[in-house]
Formats: C-alpha cells, structure tokens, sequence
C-alpha cells in the first residue's frame, strides 16, 4: 500500500507540473471569476448558480485531457515498457494513476468551489460560514466522484488504443456527443431514455455542472469507475509491452 501511495504522489507532482494544467487551470479561474462578475452585473438574466454551470463546462476538457494523458503519455513517450516492468504491479500502476487524478480533479473542484462562493458573497445572496464551507466541500465531492468515473473511462480507452490524442478524443465524443445522440434516439425508443439514467457519460455534466449528486448518479460514477478499472487492469496483462 505505502509504494501505491508513493507512486501516487510521485503522479499528482508530475501532473501538478505540466504547463497544461497550471495554465487549464488559470484560466479556469479567469474564466470562473468573470462568470461571477456576470453574475453581480446581471443579476436577472445570469444567476449565481450558472457560475459553477459554466465553470463545469469548460473544467470537464480539463480533466479529460488529463485522464488521456495519465496513461497516454507513457506510450507517447515510449516509456510504457519501463513503467509496466518495474517493481509495481500494473495493477498498482493503475491504482496509483486514478488517485492522482482524482486528487487533480479535486484541486478543480476547489478552484471551483471558492469561485462559487465568491460569487455567492459579491451577488450579496444570503450566506453563512456554514453554507459556503458546504458548497465548497460539495463541489470538491463532485469533481472527485466524476475524475474517478472519468479519469477510470480515460486509462481504459488507452490501454486500448496507447495514444493521449485518440483516448482523448474519445473522451470528448463519449462526454459530449454521444449523449445528444442517445437523447434523440430516446424519443423514438423509450427504452434507451431510461438506460442513460445509467450512463456515467450521460450523467457527468449532471454532476458538476448542476450538482446534481443524488445517491443513485454517485453509485453510478463509483461502480463503473471500478469495472472500468479492473477491465484496464485485465488489458494490460494481456497486453505485450
């Protein structure tokens, strides 16, 4: 367990420093704050919860560049067969790379968080310590549960096909196409309708764009998150590296 946690860490610094994310992530705050001055300049038309609406929207690419890359990047740069040879498991490599990207997805979700309660204050809507603690640790909560389902979707998609730029890809089309596509099926066939209710990538930009974080939404992001898991695991042991 304790060469997990290491190599874990050693993971969350080496995303921490790629210029993708500190510079994703600045202008996530950029982004983030000039919502909540939309929000105290146009109260009627714009309200303080489409900050983390919109705040979630753009930080979804994030992550899911970040979950392509996770994995990707080691077959990008050839080092895949030096990784996967060491004394860790592939198992554990995996294990240790879903954590880091689960502590990423959490530094957004803060990010997001703390612009979401200063939107809170500026807007002059009413608040307490209280509700502002809870709106930033629930927000933290619901980046966490999607990068676990997200992040464990992006290393499988790489164990299949080795490369950041085609997971990450299909990340987007899964995310954010695929969804609209089942939904105009679902007018025709019912059925497909109450199978998206199931979907992790039907439900993501429910979860951290309205905090729709129900018991149901959240077991679905934490099961499949896992079979993804043990089925990227299964892939790679087979796989000749």
């Amino acid at each position: 367990m304790k060469r997990v946690i290491d190599v874990s860490l050693l993971e969350l610094v080496k995303v921490l420093k790629k210029a993708e994310f500190m510079y994703g992530l600045l202008g996530l705050g950029v982004l983030g704050l000039g919502m909540a001055y939309g929000a105290y300049m146009y109260p009627d038309s714009f309200g303080v919860e489409n900050v983390i609406g919109f705040y979630g929207n753009f930080a979804g690419f994030l992550i899911m560049y970040l979950s392509a890359k996770s994995l990707g990047e080691e077959f990008d740069l050839k080092t895949a067969t030096f990784v996967f040879t060491s004394r860790s498991t592939r198992g554990k490599i995996i294990i240790a790379k879903m954590i880091s990207l689960i502590l990423a997805s959490a530094i957004v979700g803060l990010c997001g968080g703390v612009i979401y309660d200063v939107s809170i204050i500026i807007c002059r809507e009413p608040w307490t310590m209280s509700i502002l603690s809870l709106n930033l640790l629930r927000t933290v909560f619901d980046y966490i549960i999607y990068g676990f389902g997200l992040g464990a979707l992006g290393i499988l998609l790489t164990c299949v096909h080795t490369s950041t730029i085609t997971s990450f890809v299909y990340l987007v089309i899964l995310f954010w196409m695929f969804p609209g596509i089942l939904d105009l099926i679902a007018h025709k066939l019912s059925f497909v309708g109450a199978a998206m209710d199931y979907m992790v990538f039907c439900l993501a930009n429910e979860v951290i764009m309205n905090q729709n974080d129900c018991l149901k939404n959240i077991l679905v992001f934490i099961v499949s998150g896992f079979i993804f898991m043990i089925m990227s695991v299964e892939i790679l042991r087979k796989k000749d590296l």
